[in-house]
């Protein structure tokens, strides 16, 4: 595939609606860190594994490869401005933003639909990108409807009657 079909490759992998979830831990500092993703995967029960992807060569690839533990927090349909405040300069991702701690002292983003506490389990190269996976070590989850990427923009799902 050449370069030229990016586009259209872009638009056919946007047919495939995802959650919105983000990522926080704390940076080398200990300052709050958070990035918006929409590859958040459930890989095994037992042992308790997730999945993401974040690009080779990041600032967040930086920060999670030295920090080791995470949190994925799955966003609520109304919590867009979350999702897009930690797409914006790192230095103004968490202003404003309602959190809480968590007992190993890292940023969970209040009104979230879940949230798992994680810890590193392997990161495997994938193309330009590596894929995260993160034994849970915690969660916490509520009803509510999710907040959801399709096409290329936010959206809300509903369920089917």
């Amino acid at each position: 595939m050449t370069n030229n079909h990016k586009p259209e490759l872009r638009q056919a992998f946007g047919r495939f609606a995802t959650g919105i979830a983000v990522i926080t831990t704390l940076d080398t500092q200990g300052a709050p860190y958070g990035l918006t993703i929409n590859s958040f995967v459930s890989v095994s029960m037992d042992p308790p594994l997730i999945s993401w992807n974040v690009i080779r060569g990041s600032t967040a690839h930086q920060i999670i490869s030295q920090q080791g533990r995470f949190v994925v927090n799955i966003l609520a349909h109304d919590q867009k401005q979350v999702a897009q405040q930690m797409t914006g300069p790192i230095e103004h991702r968490f202003d404003g933003m309602a959190c809480s701690v968590s007992d190993d002292g890292l940023p969970l983003i209040d009104g979230a639909l879940a949230a798992f506490e994680c810890d590193t389990h392997a990161l495997i190269e994938a193309g330009d990108h590596d894929i995260i996976l993160g034994r849970v070590s915690r969660f916490t989850h509520h009803e509510g409807p999710p907040l959801v990427y399709w096409k290329g923009r936010y959206a809300s799902a509903t369920p089917d009657a």
